[in-house]
């Protein structure tokens, strides 16, 4: 707690004012998550996603077959993992199965409904922590792995989106796979992205206000949405050494005043001030297979083999 605190704290006390994206992944949040997913009709990423995976899974588990563990960081409800976990399975007894994800609560809800659909044919081992605390506790597994990270490196600053990587790299056997999908989409379709991560039906909008509401509820604050207004923005960038992003805000309509009770924090708030729902350098990150392949080199990682339909790629990753 205390370092969540910290790190809430410092967001709150910048300029400007920030609130870390991972703050909104509570049960709430992924719950909201999920429904943003599923039921938001702009929101290309997750149906562009499934459809290539169903696609490619024949040819992309030929690389996996040897694996008998699966880690899946960012696993929400599973549901992606499991075409990986049925075509393993056709010719697999038994594989071990270890989800991830910082919300311990949704965590257990995905844990235990995978373990009702699969049986004795998978040994699940739930870590409920943030990505780099958890990619420690997978070093020490020392079965041949996959790891798989679905649609969640596009929600980290590029800065971060290293940082993991060099974990990930650091958490792999010689010969240990990863696979990640990440967005694709070209920067210059500047209203189709803007669109999918605010949606005029509010799916998004309720999704990303979860952080604010969890931080008045958790952190006894009195921030008022109504005096707010969200907006986000595209930032294209096309250097190899860094890729596109979308930030999202609340902008005060009016002047007020904010108050964080468990942080011992009070804040006034001109109209027109941003509150960021989103560290700097953005979330929902876009890459051109240039940047992306770029991005795994700096980390030690090699391609050895991606795909990609309109939105979305797949890459097979190895350990250099």
């Amino acid at each position: 707690m205390d370092n969540l605190k910290t790190e809430l704290l410092t967001g709150l006390s910048a300029n400007p004012m920030f609130i870390p994206a991972w703050y909104r992944y509570d049960e709430e949040g992924s719950r909201l998550n999920d429904i943003c997913m599923e039921q938001c009709k702009y929101y290309y990423f997750h149906r562009f996603e499934r459809n290539i995976l169903i696609d490619i899974i024949t040819e992309l588990t030929e690389y996996l077959k040897d694996s008998r563990m699966v880690v899946d960081l960012g696993s929400g409800n599973a549901t992606k993992t499991m075409l990986i976990l049925d075509k393993l399975l056709e010719t697999h007894e038994s594989l071990t199965y270890v989800p991830v994800d910082i919300s311990k609560d949704f965590l257990s809800k995905t844990a235990a409904n995978v373990k009702t659909i699969y049986g004795n044919k998978l040994d699940v081992h739930p870590i409920g922590e943030e990505y780099m605390v958890a990619l420690r506790k997978v070093k020490t597994m020392t079965d041949k792995k996959i790891i798989v990270w679905f649609g969640s490196l596009q929600s980290l600053s590029y800065e971060k989106q290293l940082d993991v990587l060099l974990e990930i790299r650091n958490t792999m056997q010689v010969d240990d796979k990863l696979v990640i999908t990440f967005d694709v989409t070209d920067a210059s379709r500047k209203d189709i992205i803007e669109l999918s991560y605010l949606d005029p039906e509010g799916y998004s909008e309720k999704f990303y206000l979860n952080s604010i509401h969890r931080l008045n509820r958790e952190m006894n604050g009195n921030i008022d949405v109504s005096k707010f207004e969200i907006k986000n923005e595209l930032v294209a960038n096309s250097k190899s050494d860094n890729c596109s992003y979308v930030n999202v805000w609340i902008e005060a309509i009016e002047n007020c005043e904010v108050n964080i009770g468990k942080l011992d924090l009070t804040r006034k708030i001109l109209k027109g001030e941003r509150l960021y729902l989103n560290e700097e350098g953005g979330i929902s990150s876009k890459h051109t297979i240039a940047q992306f392949e770029y991005l795994l080199n700096k980390a030690s990682l090699g391609m050895e083999k991606y795909w990609t339909n309109e939105h979305v790629g797949v890459v097979l990753v190895n350990r250099q």
